[in-house]
């Protein structure tokens, strides 16, 4: 049993890692990153996976990758996934998401192997859903709002796509927002805790620069997420979409206070919105039902909010101690 993660040195991939090695002998792990990729969250790995490097943009690549290593579950991670970036390059998000998800399958059809694939989605291709809609399901229709929307829904198409004409066992999961250690800066949560761990360190003033804070959102914690992509590989059903998350809702102005009461400085620390943090297009809700998925896996989250502000605070903490920013 061969498993590939594409994406594999990224926040989600970096955490799925470290569970597969769990499940499976080290040896059947592989991890594709691309060549000069940054291995800061996979450091403690580098041992213990096969990391591989490519380039799922590039045919020639995958098709190297998959006749190389002939995997028989692939997570497929690799993707751009910021949104904000994608109004400056939309080509480039195309580029990755959709047209690097096609060279991914057709690599697959052409070595004639049979994967069962799990594909990460994105629940901001439902676009900007009014309060009297929620909760969204997996019937909700989609209407992308930003570029990275539109090159994921176009991803979504592709999977369904090679699903329906080629029987290729592909699962997808859109997945609401997962937070914790490894999280880029450019989410607002790791955002913030950065920005704390800098004012407790006397790095920078102590004001918090944010975007829309009236956005509510639905939160796991990584860790669970993880495992709840590793059900969805072991029970999901070929063909089938499933959303992703928890019950805990929170405006991301509950959020950043909550984030706030945690430093020892919470009492010096103000915050204030500033313009390039706020998107062109925002989405107010992203709330799921994800009965779908519970039912058929019997996932349940198990960390708490607290604990995902705790471990995003502590891991930027130890960032700046470190002296890696």
């Amino acid at each position: 049993m061969k498993i590939l993660v594409t994406g594999s040195n990224g926040f989600v991939g970096s955490h799925l890692l470290d569970l597969l090695l769990k499940k499976y002998k080290s040896e059947n792990v592989f991890g594709l990153i691309k060549v000069n990729a940054r291995m800061r969250n996979v450091k403690h790995l580098i041992n213990k996976v096969n990391f591989v490097e490519g380039d799922i943009t590039d045919r020639v690549s995958t098709d190297n990758l998959i006749k190389t290593i002939k995997p028989d579950i692939i997570y497929h991670f690799a993707a751009l996934s910021w949104v904000n970036p994608s109004w400056n390059m939309p080509a480039a998000y195309f580029n990755v998401n959709a047209l690097g998800t096609i060279n991914l399958f057709e690599s697959i059809r052409s070595n004639n192997i049979n994967p069962k694939i799990l594909v990460s989605c994105t629940p901001e291709e439902f676009g900007d859903v009014k309060e009297s809609e929620l909760p969204i399901t997996e019937n909700t229709l989609i209407a992308p709002v930003n570029h990275y929307a539109a090159s994921k829904a176009a991803q979504d198409a592709i999977c369904q796509s090679y699903y329906a004409s080629y029987k290729m066992r592909i699962v997808r999961c859109r997945a609401f927002n997962h937070e914790g250690p490894r999280r880029d800066i450019n989410g607002a949560i790791a955002s913030f805790a950065y920005q704390i761990a800098k004012i407790e360190k006397n790095l920078q003033e102590n004001v918090i620069e944010v975007g829309n804070l009236n956005a509510k959102r639905n939160f796991t914690h990584v860790i669970d997420m993880v495992k709840a992509y590793s059900l969805a590989m072991d029970k999901g059903k070929e063909g089938q979409l499933y959303l992703i998350g928890s019950d805990m809702n929170y405006t991301m102005k509950e959020v950043l206070e909550n984030l706030i009461k945690l430093s020892s400085k919470n009492k010096e620390i103000s915050y204030k919105i500033v313009k390039s943090r706020v998107r062109a297009s925002e989405l107010n809700f992203l709330i799921g039902d994800c009965k779908k998925f519970i039912e058929l896996t019997n996932w349940k989250h198990e960390k708490s909010m607290n604990e995902i502000l705790q471990d995003t605070l502590d891991y930027w903490r130890n960032f700046i101690s470190e002296k890696l920013y």
